[in-house]
């Protein structure tokens, strides 16, 4: 392929949602004692084809939610990384969107990239809260997952959720919904990143996740001249006022493929 669409990984599946209950579960929903979720590839299966993958020399890119369901996603990687195949691929859990303590470290001991969409936490602050409780104080872990030493990588999840990035940095920044949900401090606060910290995750964080670092994530000399302007800096401003900042001008390749006016 080229720069416009190309084969990159292989997808699995390794559970359900957060919002049907379906996400595989280390322990019961709340108040639902005899439900942990479905597991949409069972955990030896997922080492199968983990392995199967990494032979043909391609990664896996693994729909994880739940903390049973990240844990199976981990071990796969885990024992074939101990069988010495494709050490260089670089795996990724798309969502790891709760985790047990003991596995927030692994991601970055086995080079597992946790891809993650910001926007997704502040849309289901109420139903986690509800199904997972106090397990969600490592729901959507992004501080925790960087301070280990994994590499972030944001996205949208479109169009699931809205592809606006101005409101997947702000939910990543502030851990609140655009109408101020659930007040000044945040969701877990303390899972918040900076506005930095969130630039790069969507930027080479992503463009890492993809491979495609050496072209991509960055301004700097023989990169894809791609470029989004902002009439604001959003480094400087305060948080709500990323939400309403508009798009000067979007570049594509070096060419203006959209102008504000």
């Amino acid at each position: 392929g080229d720069e416009w669409i190309r084969f990159g990984a292989v997808k699995i599946f390794a559970d359900g949602s957060l919002g049907a209950r379906s996400a595989l579960m280390v322990d019961p929903y709340e108040g639902e004692p005899h439900n942990r979720g479905i597991a949409v590839s069972t955990a030896e299966h997922l080492k199968a084809q983990v392995e199967k993958a990494a032979r043909a020399g391609l990664a896996v890119h693994t729909h994880a939610i739940g903390d049973q369901a990240n844990r199976n996603v981990l071990d796969a990687v885990e024992a074939t990384r101990r069988a010495g195949i494709g050490l260089h691929l670089r795996h990724r859990i798309e969502h790891s969107q709760v985790l047990q303590p003991a596995d927030v470290p692994r991601f970055a001991e086995l080079g597992v990239i946790p891809s993650m969409q910001p926007i997704h936490c502040t849309q289901d602050i109420v139903l986690a809260d509800r199904h997972w409780g106090d397990r969600s104080r490592l729901a959507y872990a992004w501080s925790s997952l960087q301070s280990s030493g994994a590499m972030l990588a944001f996205g949208s999840d479109a169009p699931v959720e809205t592809p606006d990035v101005m409101q997947g940095i702000y939910a990543a920044v502030t851990r609140r919904r655009a109408d101020g949900y659930p007040g000044a401090e945040g969701w877990y606060p303390e899972e918040c990143v900076s506005v930095a910290e969130a630039v790069y995750a969507y930027t080479l964080g992503a463009a890492y996740a993809g491979g495609e670092e050496a072209i991509k994530g960055s301004l700097a000399p023989g990169k894809l001249a791609d470029i989004t302007v902002l009439e604001r800096d959003i480094f400087t401003v305060a948080a709500e006022e990323i939400l309403t900042t508009p798009i000067t001008y979007t570049i594509v390749g070096g060419e203006v493929v959209y102008e504000n006016g």
